[in-house]
Formats: structure tokens, C-alpha cells, sequence
């Protein structure tokens, strides 16, 4: 077992023995490349930078699961590492004199994760490699303690500097001048958006194939039908979301979007974009939820399968129907009802938001970065 991720720390601990630069920092990506915000907020942030005796830092995205040798050795003289997810290779290398910092993929408190989903064989491995992490970035103060336990790392290395992807929602781009622009650009490429508002659909992926087939219980041409006068219907799925989809009943998005008038928005880069262009966001049991709040804009949870995913998936930190910031609605019809009622229980939102972030602030790449690099 874990042969493979001894055989990588095997090549990285050969590589480990050349010389490492002070300024290289690595990012280890995922294959699909698709948790790669908060990497990509950091290399900006980088790009302000120079070390103390006046070099600029050199950076690489570095897929983790690769074994390429070139690949590991440029990772191997690095004397920075930032991830997003969790990298098993990291029990067996020698890592002395390398700082790593965990940023991770999903925001503040909300789905559980990480050390208590594993099992023993996995937790012995993260107990080998979590010492072996000098920080985690979180969304606040009140995140600390579930991210230390799932991380399996001592407190003291958790630190509520933020998530550097919302470092985009600054005083700029909260702007008007720049969501006007951001609006006119959208309905160019968009026509059907001209006039209407948008709603934002983001279903997560469920491993249970008959309830990750949404679109059995989200209708979209009764969407549509009811609504589609006021609204432009847009829909992002989750990326893993095909890896479990019925492979003799497969979701085609670009079939659904020829038969019906809605925006697909799921290749879309640019997920804060999107955010700030929504007008209601739809979600069920994803943490761009967590990220919405920062706009205090309506948020309804589709949860069809509430229950289900509770007693058969991954489960939550909290009480979903007591926390969650908005309505919790079940089947397609309360869906129609509580947007044309404009029905979004908003007093939840403030309190979830204070939750997730406390005092928000889009400065966290700074904090991140004036902390490792001991700026």
C-alpha cells in the first residue's frame, strides 16, 4: 500500500540532496487543474515580492501527482510549497529546510473532511505527515479548531489569515464602475442575459449516482417556463461531478443547453466573476456558499437529497438546517415559489458570514505570504 507515494518521496529524497533554491516555490495543482484559485492569488501576490537580498521568487504549478523527473526535481530545490489538497507523498520525504503551507480548496466551516473520514491505514499516514506542515490558512477565528482536528496538526500552526481567492472581492471590484463593465462584457458574450437577472445554479457532486443526476429533480425547462420572463438561468458544476454520474445515463451539458436557453458556465475559469454577476445563487451542499456571503446576496439551498447525503456522504461541522444562509428548499416547485416570493430568509446570512469570516477583508495573500516568507 502507498507504493506509489513511496516511489515519488523516494525520487524527491534523491533530488533533495542537490542544492535548493531560496526564492523557488512550488504549487501542487491537481491533474484537472481545477482547485487552482488560491494558488493563483498567491503567485500574483508573489509577483510584489522580493526576497531579502533582492531576488524575485521563481514559481512553478506542479501537478502532485505526476512522476515526472524533471517535475520533481525542479519541486525538490524549492524552499516554499503551497497546496490545496492533501498530498500522502509528503509521509515519506525529507522535507528539512522547506516551509509548506496548506491553503486548501473549500472555504471556513462546512462539510466534514480530512482526518475523521479517513480510514486507520490513511489516518497512520497523515499523522506521518501533518507535523510536516508549517501552516494553515483559514477563513477565522472560529474555523481553527475543525481545521487543526482535520488536519490532524497542532493549533498553533492554523492561522485565520483568510482565503486568498477572495482576495478579489475588494473596494474595486465591488465598485460600480467595474461591475457595469463586468455586466456589459457578460451580456455581449451572453445576449439572454440582457435585461434579466441572473441565477447561478451550482449543484455539488453526490457519489451516489441516482441523486447526482440533478436534473432529474431540478427541472430546467420548468425553470424556465416560470421564470425565464425575470431570469437567465446559469449552471457550473462541481468538477468531479461527471466522475459520478450513471455511465449508462451520462449528463451532456452542451445537449441540455442546446434544447433549453441557459448559460453553461461549469469550463468558466473565473468563479468570482460569476459570483458577482449572480443575482441569486442556487447551491445545496458546496462551500461557494461560504464565498457568496461575501456579497450578502440571495442564496437558496436546493437539497433534495438532505437526508441521504447526511447519513450516506460526507456530513457537515454544524446543524445544516439551522445554520445554512437561506431557505432550504426540497423539490423543484418550492425552488419557483421562493424565488417568484422573493422568500430567501436573508436574516441567516449575516450570521452565517460572521461565522465563516468574521471582519472580512480581501488581504489575505498578504498576510499569507508576510508570514512564511517571515516578511
Amino acid at each position: 500500500m502507498y507504493t506509489k507515494h513511496k516511489i515519488y518521496a523516494a525520487i524527491f529524497n534523491i533530488f533533495r540532496k542537490f542544492s535548493q533554491k531560496d526564492n523557488k516555490v512550488t504549487f501542487l495543482t491537481n491533474k484537472n487543474h481545477s482547485f487552482d484559485s488560491n494558488l493563483e492569488y498567491i503567485a500574483k501576490e508573489l509577483g510584489n515580492r522580493k526576497t531579502k537580498d533582492g531576488k524575485d521568487y521563481e514559481y512553478n504549478f506542479i501537478e502532485k501527482d505526476s512522476l515526472s523527473l524533471k517535475s520533481i526535481s525542479d519541486f525538490a530545490s524549492s524552499k516554499y510549497v503551497f497546496l490545496v489538497d492533501n498530498f500522502f507523498p509528503l509521509a515519506f520525504m525529507n522535507v528539512e529546510g522547506m516551509k509548506w503551507v496548506q491553503l486548501w480548496h473549500g472555504t471556513g466551516i462546512f462539510k466534514k473532511f480530512g482526518y475523521d473520514l479517513l480510514n486507520d491505514e490513511d489516518k497512520k499516514v497523515m499523522e506521518l505527515f501533518s507535523d510536516k506542515i508549517d501552516l494553515v490558512s483559514v477563513s477565522s477565528e472560529n474555523a481553527v479548531d475543525i481545521y487543526a482536528n482535520n488536519f490532524h496538526i497542532d493549533k498553533s500552526k492554523v492561522k485565520p489569515f483568510g482565503v486568498p481567492r477572495n482576495d478579489f472581492y475588494n473596494d474595486e471590484h465591488l465598485g460600480s464602475d467595474y461591475l457595469n463593465e463586468l455586466r456589459a462584457s457578460f451580456e455581449k458574450e451572453y445576449p439572454q442575459l440582457k435585461a434579466k437577472k441572473l441565477v447561478l445554479y451550482a449543484p455539488t457532486f453526490r457519489e451516489d449516482a441516482k441523486n447526482n443526476a440533478v436534473f432529474d429533480y431540478f427541472d430546467i425547462g420548468r425553470f424556465i417556463h416560470d421564470l425565464g420572463d425575470e431570469y437567465c438561468l446559469a449552471i457550473r458544476l462541481h468538477p468531479n461531478y461527471m466522475n459520478y454520474c450513471d455511465e449508462a445515463h451520462p449528463i451532456d451539458l452542451k445537449e441540455l443547453a442546446s434544447k433549453y436557453d441557459f448559460i453553461d458556465f461549469t469550463g468558466y475559469e473565473d468563479e468570482q466573476k460569476i459570483l458577482l454577476l449572480s443575482d441569486i445563487l442556487i447551491a445545496d451542499y458546496s462551500s461557494i456558499m461560504v464565498d457568496y456571503t461575501i456579497l450578502n446576496k440571495p442564496i437558496i439551498l436546493f437539497a433534495y437529497d438532505l437526508d441521504d447525503y447526511i447519513n450516506e456522504e460526507r456530513g457537515f461541522s454544524f446543524d445544516y438546517k439551522e445554520k445554512v444562509p437561506g431557505k432550504i428548499v426540497y423539490d423543484i416547485d418550492e425552488l419557483i415559489e421562493s424565488i417568484k416570493k422573493k422568500d430567501f430568509d436573508l436574516e441567516k446570512l449575516n450570521e452565517f458570514s460572521k461565522l465563516q469570516f468574521g471582519d472580512f477583508k480581501a488581504n489575505s495573500s498578504k498576510l499569507i505570504l508576510d508570514y512564511i516568507l517571515e516578511e
